[in-house]
């Protein structure tokens, strides 16, 4: 076989190689962006919930009802007091109210505020958003059950685009070969 056109075989494989690369790190790179969008906007409410109750602890903590802490859960609020222990509460876990992270509160109380993801146990994770007033911490959150399944709604359907992409860009190499090939015979290249 002619050293040139090996050659020039090589160099067609590594460019199909690098752009089934790219299109692997394009493809990473919107799901990152989306995922990361997702959560962000996760802490939107829980934030906006906790900006309500700092507020309203000047008057005082409300009585309402406590609803039970799971993945379906909608936004919550949790008062802490000094000795981070719950001292009120929107939510339960297992009936009685849930105590955050030690470290979550801590940070709040240092720096005035906190967004993280809890678990508090298997299959529940929560965003929750802290922050320090008045000596208490109030966290507020929410499941993110609902931000998770579009994520992977996401998930699947860039990892669909993408294998239609390499497929597409490994049907293209294979019609270069086949042309090189007869391109090659016609010039009477073996």
């Amino acid at each position: 076989m002619n050293p040139c056109f090996m050659m020039w075989g090589m160099s067609r494989i590594i460019g199909w190689i690098a752009a089934a690369a790219v299109v692997t790190v394009v493809f990473c790179s919107v799901y990152i962006a989306f995922q990361q969008s997702g959560r962000r906007s996760a802490d939107i409410a829980p934030a906006a919930a906790a900006a309500s109750a700092v507020q309203m602890l000047a008057t005082s903590v409300p009585s309402v009802p406590r609803l039970e802490l799971t993945p379906e859960s909608g936004v919550f609020v949790l008062v802490y007091g000094s000795d981070d222990r719950p001292e009120a509460g929107t939510a339960t876990l297992h009936g009685v109210l849930p105590t955050v992270p030690a470290g979550v509160l801590d940070t709040a109380r240092r720096s005035g505020a906190d967004a993280v993801t809890w678990q508090p146990e298997p299959g529940l994770r929560l965003a929750v958003v802290a922050r320090s007033a008045e000596g208490k911490v109030v966290v507020a959150g929410q499941s993110l059950a609902p931000y998770e399944a579009t994520d992977t709604m996401v998930m699947v359907y860039l990892m669909l685009g993408w294998f239609g992409c390499v497929l597409l860009l490994g049907a293209g190499f294979a019609v270069s070969v086949v042309l090189g090939h007869h391109q090659s015979r016609a010039f009477g290249i073996r």
